[in-house]
């Protein structure tokens, strides 16, 4: 329990880092009006900077400078995982808690597969990648019998 608190700890620190760190690298929209038609899907019709939404910098972020809004989503995603690990009990929940997030992972991927900037794909691969890892997690799961272990050990 108390490794996935820090655990948990460890990547809600990283969350927050990445967080800020999208929103400083999407702030560059304010700077960048030729943009504003393209960027601005939160926002609508934007006359000024002070008119873009904060979701729209994320946008840009995703669009232009996708490192961080990259490892933010990983780093939500593991939260995720190990949030679920340590509050579902039960290894039958936790077994079906995994393939919602592996099926939620590939929906938004595959959503934003089409995606005309380079950021957005490498975002998409990124989201795609996490739900087959979920998939191959939860096969290896229902085909290994309860108290066995995957990986034999020598």
């Amino acid at each position: 329990m108390n490794r996935a608190v820090t655990q948990i700890g460890l990547g809600v620190a990283v969350l927050l880092f990445s967080l800020f760190a999208t929103l400083f690298e999407g702030s560059e929209i304010v700077e960048r009006p030729f943009e504003w038609e393209y960027s601005t899907p939160f926002s609508g019709d934007v006359k000024e900077g002070s008119d873009i939404s904060k979701l729209d910098y994320f946008v840009y972020a995703i669009k232009f400078k996708p490192t961080f809004p990259i490892v933010l989503a990983i780093s939500i995603v593991y939260v995720l995982v190990v949030a679920g690990y340590l509050f579902i009990s039960r290894k039958r929940f936790y077994s079906l808690y995994l393939p919602v997030l592996a099926v939620l992972q590939l929906i938004v991927g595959w959503f934003m597969f089409s995606a005309t900037t380079s950021g957005a794909q490498a975002l998409s691969y990124v989201s795609i990648a996490c739900g087959l890892v979920f998939l191959l997690t939860v096969l290896m799961y229902y085909f290994a019998p309860f108290g066995s272990r995957v990986v034999n050990r020598r």
